[in-house]
């Protein structure tokens, strides 16, 4: 399967020209952490929490399914296979195995997950329109192969369907939905410690397991904080959704980018970061302005 699909792999970068490659690299953008973070927290902070807590449990979910297969199935990377013949682009976000591939996984679930919060028929002709122009960058810049990108996109799509179906059973009783939060976790804690021997020594192809789920444990804290002593809505005015939003940002920024300066680049200070870049924004900060802007 490997030696068909470098084929194709080696076909298509042979026929992509260097301005064809930018645009690659700009659409491959779209299904980046960033561009996902920032599309959540305005969801969160503006338009619907609800909504946003729904495409986030979704996320969440298959982030951490999604590096679990990639350790288990270990695949290596097109531009690291023997039969290769070209370059790849934008390898600086190929981090961890190969299948399924992330960015797809990812970029499917969220909005997928947003095309089911809002219904709209425009909205899901972009969602099938962005997904698959992102599944097909990662073919495009070299760094998976097609079945990655088809099996990443089916777990994906049906990742923001369960989640949905789940969250909406469980979310009439606080309690149900916090067990549902916590069995999650459970489901993957077993391959914490099978995952751990070789995460001793900042093995770097399992970085992303462990910050997925301590941004998980991260996020399932803060909605227990932000329920049990805030619980807004999203019915305030424009401006204080707007000013939400924007603190929100700021807090981001500086927990990723200030602490990811001050601490050492290591997978343990990592993973402590994503824990407290979902603790702090969507738990403490609400907790911490309430008076000003959270109460409803």
């Amino acid at each position: 399967m490997n030696a068909f699909e470098i084929e194709i792999i080696n076909r298509i970068r042979e026929a992509i020209t260097p301005f064809f490659d930018k645009i690659l690299e700009f659409i491959t953008i779209l299904g980046e952490q960033t561009i996902l973070i920032l599309l959540l927290l305005v969801i969160y902070f503006i338009v619907s929490k609800r909504e946003g807590q729904i495409i986030a449990f979704s996320v969440f979910t298959t982030l951490l399914l999604n590096n679990t297969i990639k350790i288990c199935a270990q695949r290596v990377r097109p531009f690291n296979h023997p039969n290769r013949t070209f370059d790849a682009s934008r390898m600086q976000t190929a981090t961890g195995y190969s299948f399924p591939s992330g960015h797809t996984q990812n970029a499917a679930a969220t909005y997928t997950a947003i095309g089911l919060s809002f219904k709209k028929s425009w909205l899901w002709i972009v969602v099938i329109i962005l997904i698959t122009l992102i599944g097909f960058s990662r073919i495009g810049l070299g760094v998976h192969y097609p079945s990655d990108v088809i099996v990443g996109a089916a777990l994906g799509i049906g990742s923001a369907f369960l989640g949905r179906y789940l969250f909406e059973k469980t979310e009439k009783c606080f309690k149900k939905q916090t067990l549902l939060y916590g069995i999650t976790a459970l489901l993957f804690l077993p391959f914490v410690f099978i995952f751990l021997n070789k995460f001793i020594g900042n093995h770097e192809k399992f970085k992303d397991f462990f910050t997925s789920y301590a941004f998980f444990l991260g996020y399932l804290a803060a909605v227990i904080l932000e329920r049990k002593y805030v619980n807004f809505d999203c019915n305030s005015s424009l401006k204080i959704r707007l000013i939400r939003a924007a603190i929100a940002l700021v807090i981001v920024i500086g927990i990723q980018f200030g602490l990811k300066s001050l601490l050492p680049d290591t997978i343990i200070f990592a993973t402590i970061r994503y824990f407290l870049l979902a603790f702090i924004t969507l738990g403490i900060y609400p907790l911490v302005a309430k008076k000003w802007l959270f109460s409803n």
